[in-house]
C-alpha cells in the first residue's frame, strides 16, 4: 500500500508541475499577445490576458495535473503489483514442475517394483485352474478311452456271439 501511496503522490506531483509549467507556456504567449497589442497599438483588444482570474485558472490546472498523475500512480503502482505476482507465481509454478516430477519418478518406481514382485510371484506359483487347453494330450486321452470303448465292445459282442453259439446258455 505504501508503494501505491508513493507512486500516487508522484503521479499528482508530475501532473502539478506539468500543468505549471503548461499554465507557464499560456501566460508567457499571453504576454506576447500584450506586448504585440501594444506595438500594434490595439490595447482594447479582447485577446488580451485577463489577470483577475489567473489564481483560479492555475489552481484548476494543479487540481487537474494532479487528478491525472493520481490516476498515472494508480496504475504505475498496480503494474508494478502485477509483475511481482508474475514473479511469484513463476517460482511457484516451477517449483511446482520440479515437485510433480519428482512424485512421478516416485511413483514409476513404485510400480516397477510391484510389476517384478508380481512378476516373481506368478513365476513360482502354479495355477489352481488350467486356462491354456492342451489338444495334443486330450485328444490322445480320448483315443484311449474310445480304443478301451471298443476294445470293451469287441469283447461283449465275442461273448454274445459265444452264447449264441452255445444256445443262450450262460457262462
Amino acid at each position: 500500500m505504501g508503494r501505491t501511496a508513493a507512486y500516487t503522490f508522484k503521479g499528482a506531483l508530475i501532473g502539478a508541475i506539468g500543468a505549471v509549467i503548461l499554465f507557464s507556456i499560456g501566460f508567457f504567449i499571453e504576454v506576447f499577445n500584450l506586448g504585440c497589442a501594444i506595438l500594434t497599438c490595439d490595447c482594447d483588444k479582447s485577446t488580451v490576458f485577463d489577470w483577475s482570474g489567473m489564481w483560479g485558472v492555475l489552481g484548476l490546472c494543479i487540481i487537474a495535473g494532479a487528478v491525472i498523475g493520481l490516476f498515472y500512480g494508480i496504475y504505475k503502482a498496480k503494474e508494478e503489483k502485477n509483475a511481482q505476482m508474475a514473479k511469484i507465481n513463476a517460482a511457484n509454478s516451477e517449483q511446482a514442475r520440479k515437485q510433480r516430477i519428482q512424485w512421478a519418478g516416485e511413483i514409476k518406481q513404485e510400480a516397477l517394483k510391484a510389476n517384478n514382485k508380481c512378476y516373481d510371484i506368478k513365476k513360482q506359483t502354479q495355477p489352481i485352474v488350467i486356462t491354456t487347453y492342451k489338444a495334443s494330450e486330450k485328444m490322445m486321452e480320448i483315443m484311449n478311452e474310445l480304443s478301451k470303448i471298443a476294445e470293451m465292445q469287441g469283447k461283449v459282442d465275442l461273448l454274445g456271439e459265444e452264447l449264441s453259439k452255445k444256445g443262450g446258455s450262460s457262462l
